[in-house]
């Protein structure tokens, strides 16, 4: 029996991760990642208006929330974005967005009952 993606992560994982993305600076090294593939520390710095040391606690919040791997290749740490993290976290927006859309069709309905019944009783 397989689990669903959503099943996979629970609210503090969810909330790990949303608060790692919520920094424009970890979204565009996620954003990089997603387009260039996995890159070393040094390449992921270039372009950034802040020091290597700060790209690196950047990217420490990522891999904390599981959002990036890490690799040695030499004297080089290379990261990679993880898919997996991001998909499970999309499934879970989703489902939270299906229980929404579930309780707002239920008060719809809910509010249209006594319009019907006032309808029926003239």
């Amino acid at each position: 029996m397989s689990s669903s993606p959503a099943a996979s992560i629970t609210s503090a994982d969810a909330a790990k991760v949303f608060a790692a993305l919520g920094d424009a600076r970890r979204l565009a090294l996620v954003e990089r990642l997603q387009r260039a593939g996995p890159l070393p520390v040094t390449a992921l710095c270039d372009g950034m208006d802040v020091t290597r040391q700060a790209v690196s606690k950047h990217l420490k919040l990522l891999d904390e929330a599981r959002l990036v791997t890490c690799s040695k290749q030499g004297r080089e740490t290379h990261y990679a974005l993880d898919r997996d993290r991001l998909q499970e976290a999309s499934a879970f927006l989703e489902a939270v967005g299906a229980k929404w859309d579930d309780a707002l069709d239920r008060l719809q309905a809910h509010l249209a009952e006594p319009a019907e019944e006032e309808s029926q009783s003239d």
